[in-house]
């Protein structure tokens, strides 16, 4: 999540903001049973049973997840109009507003959809549910709530066995978290869209459960696969000094690993997998208001259309924290890009991950390890002893912060607050007299929990706070050991042995996740633990103490300063250990109910009416006047694609009016028309259905008026698809007969979710899909060819090019007319240089012009002679 300075506008927020009450109510947390102080076999809780090895079961599945346009996107503090959006709003986008925001911006349309995955996977003796998901970040509400749908559907008690990651997207729906600590990422908690979301992804592990079959499973490993920073490239510059590894030295570090959780039916066919890497969830900035799986999924569109039919394919985050996304090319066109760049290298490791339907023991457990101020500690398994000091009201810290040794001074008393402190990392004080008392960086930045609270509070319509904050006193984490599993590691070679997954709820970084494999490996004696961020709830950024007092960024968003996520990291260790994961007893999940997980109070709900649209379900006849698009200005909107569109260089555009946000979520599909005049929709190499949940139509939302949104409004929406391939054939879609079909729905009634809704269905205009026009250059024997991209242009036509500039062709057959009228061929051979083909050519004697034609049929001729 990222923040804007602050400063100014939380000193007024302070002096400004009212209080009130707020009640509170149970919530729901993951757990296992600890040390209660009684004898195991005499406490009347049930006992360890032996383990049972049995062949793998699995089932996967994948699907999208549709929320209404107008929902906040989460992980910009500055798309709130407390912080900075409403200068967003009035400069660069419209001052709509919505039905589904509180305090933030709301969204106005779609680039790509969230993208839910699902493995289901059981042996006979023990379940888990693993899902991923497109949002900001995992929320235990969430793990929760498909604990019990996934109980209910299947039989199997799913308490503490269930998994959600996320890929941290800075552009996917964000209020369904309840934790007041996150509203300022993503907006105050909305009821109706946490139901949404949690429904649908129930719906999605539903079906990987139905389709489980005798399977076979392994992993794959691989380091240092992006050497170039193509992908994802080290951003924390903060930490290049610390020299924490004895074998890594100081300097750029990012997580170099890539994992592959292969799944195969048991004789061999390919179901899914799950990969992971780090990188920041971060393409487009605050400004953007697409929904947008942004650089994590967009490897996931990519790496599907590597196979020739559907897979189903999730991605896991690593040390994604302190990571950025590299690529090339701009905005949309360089999340294509980066998704483009890193397929090959994961696609590889997949066809080397052996897999084997030989019977494994698989134990899952979910705890929610308490993370109030006296609980945090850091042992480092007995070597060490970190802790703060006792809280003390005006305490004057010693602002020693290492020991002559360079260790660092435990206890720690620079961190002397009781509730916790956020934007730390800084020189100077971020709200100077509401520190937490030391004036030595990065400690000198920190604000008192407790003083941001009543500004959440304020700016949220929530009253006074509950002090502590309730997802403050918990952190929920998960781990689940698989094996023996056949394992391809980074050298090549093969072995078989136990996995251990860990699941972190937070922007694990580097250096985490790097010590967590380490220490894994030495306290609990797991060569192959594999750590996964972003996962099962959301504590802001996990990192070494070390790391976290060089201060910088990352250290600005987590509450419980520099122990904080080495303590989460020790909880986890010490649930395995306790849990018996490293034996063949399986332990019940929490009898005693030692770890219950947060405690939320009553949020507000805001009511939603949505509106009636007897138009919906009509073509528009003029494009409106407020009608903001992604587009540069210049660009000519339009209601209905002309008669021709030229690959690449050509749009086709369609506006229509439709039902209100909380009813009508369009889909808009590509279609072709086949010889007999019927149509189908157009699919990618993979065989999945191109709409606007891809990359390769924008969908927009308009309402009318602009605000306020509980006026009557008529919504009118507008789809555009620049006419570029998906993935394998960008320059070369088929010609042919084109068009764009609608499918929404309006308001047919009731009075609260889900209301009542009557489908309507319309299509576009067709249109003539022709070839792209070649730019030829001639000088001397050097030939130049490229497919210029319009100055418009939004999607990837090739990582060496340029969405609004020169793609090279590659290939491509001369055709020489010669003076006489005669003419020849030959086939050419064009390298990559700066976005065009060049090469060096024979100009046969007495040719007057030379016309290119790539592989699929885009040309261009140029005269001899002209440049």
């Amino acid at each position: 999540m990222r923040a804007p300075a602050l400063r100014p506008l939380l000193l007024l927020a302070l002096l400004t903001t009212a209080c009130a009450g707020d009640e509170a109510k149970p919530g729901a947390g993951g757990g296992d049973d600890g040390a209660d102080g009684t004898d195991g076999a005499d406490s009347g809780l049930p006992q360890p049973v032996p383990m049972t090895a049995g062949p793998p079961v699995a089932g996967m599945a994948e699907g999208h997840i549709h929320m209404p346009v107008g929902t906040p996107l989460g992980g910009y503090t500055s798309r709130c109009k407390c912080f900075g959006g409403v200068s967003i709003a009035r400069d660069e986008l419209d001052n709509r507003d919505s039905d589904y925001t509180h305090s933030f911006i709301p969204s106005f349309g779609v680039q790509t959809r969230p993208h839910a995955t699902a493995l289901w996977l059981e042996n006979g003796d023990q379940a888990v549910l693993m899902m991923k998901t497109d949002i900001i970040y995992s929320f235990e509400g969430l793990v929760s709530a498909l604990e019990d749908r996934m109980t209910a559907e299947t039989g199997h008690d799913m308490t503490g066995q269930v998994i959600v990651a996320t890929t941290h997207t800075h552009a996917g729906p964000s209020n369904y978290d309840k934790g007041m600590t996150w509203f300022l990422g993503g907006d105050r908690y909305d009821e109706e869209v946490f139901t949404r979301m949690a429904g649908q992804m129930g719906d999605i592990a539903v079906e990987a459960w139905s389709t489980r079959q005798d399977a076979a499973i392994g992993v794959g490993l691989a380091q240092d696969w992006d050497l170039e920073d193509r992908v994802y490239r080290d951003r924390r510059e903060d930490n290049d000094d610390l020299a924490f590894f004895d074998d890594i030295p100081a300097g750029p570090y990012k997580d170099p690993n890539l994992t592959m959780l292969r799944v195969d039916t048991a004789d061999g066919t390919p179901i899914g997998m799950f990969y992971g890497f780090g990188i920041h969830g971060t393409v487009e900035g605050e400004a953007n208001p697409l929904a947008s799986v942004e650089a994590g999924a967009h490897t996931e569109l990519a790496l599907a259309e590597k196979f020739d039919d559907q897979m189903v394919v999730g991605m896991w985050q690593h040390g994604g924290g302190d990571a950025s996304p590299a690529g090339v090319d701009r905005s949309f066109a360089r999340m294509e890009s980066i998704g483009d760049l890193a397929a090959d290298a994961i696609y590889a490791l997949w066809e080397q991950t052996p897999t084997s339907s030989e019977p494994i023991n698989l134990e899952t457990v979910g705890r929610a390890i308490p993370t109030s101020r006296d609980d945090i500690r850091v042992t480092r398994d007995g070597t060490t002893d970190l802790f703060y000091a006792p809280y003390v009201e005006d305490g004057v810290p010693d602002e020693i912060l290492y020991n002559e040794d360079g260790s660092i001074a435990s206890p720690v008393d620079e961190f002397n607050t009781l509730y916790g402190g956020a934007f730390c990392g800084d020189d100077d004080p971020l709200i100077p007299g509401f520190g937490v008392g030391s004036e030595v960086p990065p400690y000198s930045s920190c604000v008192n929990v407790d003083a941001i609270g009543f500004v959440i509070a304020g700016f949220f319509g929530l009253g006074e706070p509950n002090l502590p904050l309730q997802e403050s006193e918990w952190a929920s984490v998960a781990a689940s050991r698989m094996g023996p599993l056949p394992i391809r590691e980074p050298d090549g070679t093969i072995v078989e042995d136990d996995v251990l997954w860990a699941f972190f709820p937070g922007e694990t970084t580097a250096m985490y996740t790097e010590q967590f494999r380490r220490r894994a490996q030495a306290e609990l004696g797991f060569d192959h633990a594999i750590p996964v961020g972003y996962a099962q709830d959301h504590e802001g950024y996990l990192l070494i103490p070390e790391d976290w007092l060089k201060g910088g960024y990352e250290p600005n968003i987590n509450i419980w300063g520099p122990l904080q996520g080495e303590h989460i990291m020790e909880g986890l260790l010490t649930m395995v250990d306790e849990h018996l994961l490293t034996t063949d007893l399986r332990e019940p999940i929490d009898p005693a109910n030692l770890y219950t997980g947060s405690v939320y109070g009553d949020i507000p709900q805001d009511g939603r009416s949505p509106d009636p649209t007897p138009d919906a379900g009509t073509a528009a006849t003029a494009v409106p006047d407020e009608l903001w698009l992604p587009m540069p200005e210049g660009f000519a909107a339009a209601v209905q694609p002309p008669a021709e569109v030229p690959r690449v260089q050509g749009i086709a555009q369609f506006q229509w009016f439709g039902g209100a946000p909380a009813v009508d979520d369009p889909t808009v599909t590509l279609e072709r028309q086949a010889e007999d005049g019927s149509w189908a929709a157009v699919e990618t190499h993979a065989g999945r259905v191109i709409t606007e949940a891809h990359p390769d139509i924008l969908l927009l939302h308009l309402p009318d008026p602009l605000y306020p949104s509980s006026e009557l409004q008529a919504h009118s929406y507008w789809a555009a698809w620049q006419a570029v391939g998906h993935v394998r054939d960008r320059s070369g879609m088929p010609a042919g007969t084109y068009r764009l079909r609608v499918q929404g729905a309006q308001l047919a009634g009731g009075d609260a979710y889900p209301w009542d809704a009557e489908p309507y269905e319309l299509t576009s205009d067709s249109f003539e899909l022709v070839p792209a026009e070649i730019t030829v250059q001639l000088s001397g024997t050097t030939l130049s060819a490229a497919i210029e991209g319009p100055d418009w242009g939004y999607r990837l036509v090739d990582v060496e090019g340029s969405s609004r500039g020169a793609n090279p062709v590659r290939e491509a057959t001369a055709r020489w007319t010669l003076d006489d009228g005669s003419t020849t061929e030959e086939a050419i051979v064009l390298a990559a240089e700066g976005g065009w083909g060049v090469a060096e050519i024979t100009v046969p004697e007495g040719a007057v012009d030379l016309t290119l034609t790539d592989a699929w049929g885009n040309s261009g001729t140029v005269a001899l002679g002209a440049g």
